[in-house]
Formats: C-alpha cells, structure tokens, sequence
C-alpha cells in the first residue's frame, strides 16, 4: 500500500459545521491577542517543565498526541473541567523547528531557511480532521475548511524546561536550552462555548509517517459573572462634584 492509499480516512456523511460565533478567525484578535501570540504561548507552554499539570488559566491549552507519532493505533484521551468563557485552543495538526537544527541535511542558520523548514512540514499536513460533540450527541465539524485555519508564527524565543516529559518522544528529540525557534500548523481557537459537556476530537498526518490523533473530553461549568463596568448616571463627571470628597486640585494651560 502507498503512502497516500494509507493516509485516506473512510467516507462519512457530511457534519454541520459549528456556528461561527464559537469561531475566533485568523484574521480577529481575541482580547488583544492575535493567532500569532496565542501560538507562541501555546509552544512555550508545551515544552514548559510540567505542561498537562501547568494550564495558564485564561487559555485552554490542548495537545496532540506526543510520543505516538508513529501508530495510528493510538489516541490522546484526557477530561478536563473547565469554567465557562475560557477559549479552547485546539492545535490540530503543527510543527516545530528552531534555528541550529538540521532540515534535509542543511543546517538552519537564518530565518529565510527555517521558514522554508516550516512550510514545506506544512504543506505536507493532511488529511486532518477536527469535530466536537456536545451532550445532546450532535457532532459538528469545527471549520468548513480547516486550511483557512493555517497559521504561522514570528520568530520568538523557546526555552525547554529540561523537566519536559516529552524531550525524547517528539518528532524530533529536543535538548533543554534557549532557542530561537517558529512554530506553525493549523490552528482553531473555540470561545465562548455554553456549559455542557462536550468531545473534541481532532488529529491528522504530517511529513514522513507522522500522525497524530487526540480525544478531549471538556466539561464546562457555569460560573457567576458580575459586571464589572458599572458606568452609568451616578458615575457622571457632574455627580462627582455633589459627592462629599476633597477634589485634589490641578490647572494646565497649553499655550
């Protein structure tokens, strides 16, 4: 069997794509943040000392499944409990390289010949695949075309905790140090989700034989959100006046 005739998935019926309201575009910042920054985040936090241990709180963080590349035979399954208006980042298929590596026998030595590294891993992503399902068992497809979800980062600076769990399982062994490093795949950012329960499941194949494939199960629970912006008549500039405080007295003139 070839390589291609081996990468095919079986035919389904088609899904219902999930309402784009859930969707951060690559195009949109999500509270200031572009797919650049979240990426990179995303990539320090994977080879930090303890990164399932580890999330940073206001990103969900998901992963694929490290250390089986190799087999289609095994998944990623992990539950998490999350409370409501945390975004979802769900690293469908992504690759890593840093300047000082070797790509095709030629050492990295600029940016030109890394992105060239990370592009050509890219462009040889798929099939891939990312569907959710929520409580009441409707599965949807994340994205009509998860290639519109492609992304690819500015160089940053990686460094790898030597406590890593997954130094020799990567694609690539990885040493701990500082590196300057790119990261790039395809990438989809869920917001906004109700409290339910939901499944993630996303994966695919990569350059030489690499596969990945992972299952999440999420509980999202509610959580009381009191306003925090409570301008309104009794916040005017005139009613601050009539209040019973020292005014702490200034004067500017521009001339």
């Amino acid at each position: 069997m070839d390589e291609k005739s081996s990468k095919r998935r079986p035919l389904s019926k088609k899904l219902e794509v999930l309402d784009d309201k859930y969707i951060v575009k690559t195009s949109e910042n999500y509270k200031g943040l572009s797919y650049n920054n979240i990426i990179i985040r995303w990539q320090r936090w994977l080879l930090s000392d303890r990164p399932d241990q580890h999330q940073f709180g206001d990103i969900l963080f998901l992963r694929g499944s490290v250390g089986y590349h190799r087999s289609s035979s095994s998944y990623l399954h992990t539950s998490v409990v999350v409370p409501e208006g945390i975004p979802i980042l769900v690293p469908v298929v992504t690759t890593l390289y840093n300047i000082g590596e070797r790509y095709k026998g030629q050492l990295i030595k600029d940016e030109f010949y890394l992105r060239k590294a990370v592009r050509e891993h890219v462009d040889a992503a798929g099939p891939f695949w990312a569907t959710l399902s929520n409580n009441g068992g409707r599965v949807f497809r994340l994205a009509q075309n998860l290639a519109e979800f492609r992304v690819e980062s500015m160089l940053f600076k990686l460094k790898v905790s030597e406590q890593n769990p997954f130094l020799d399982r990567m694609d690539e062994r990885i040493f701990p140090g500082e590196y300057t490093s790119l990261v790039a795949g395809f990438f989809i950012l869920l917001r906004d989700l109700p409290p339910s329960s939901y499944k993630i499941r996303f994966g695919g194949y990569g350059m030489d034989g690499f596969y990945t494939e992972s299952l999440y199960e999420i509980q999202i629970i509610s959580r009381k959100i009191s306003a925090k912006d409570i301008s309104g008549a009794t916040f005017s500039p005139d009613h601050l006046t009539t209040e019973k405080k020292n005014p702490i007295e200034t004067k500017i003139k521009i001339i």
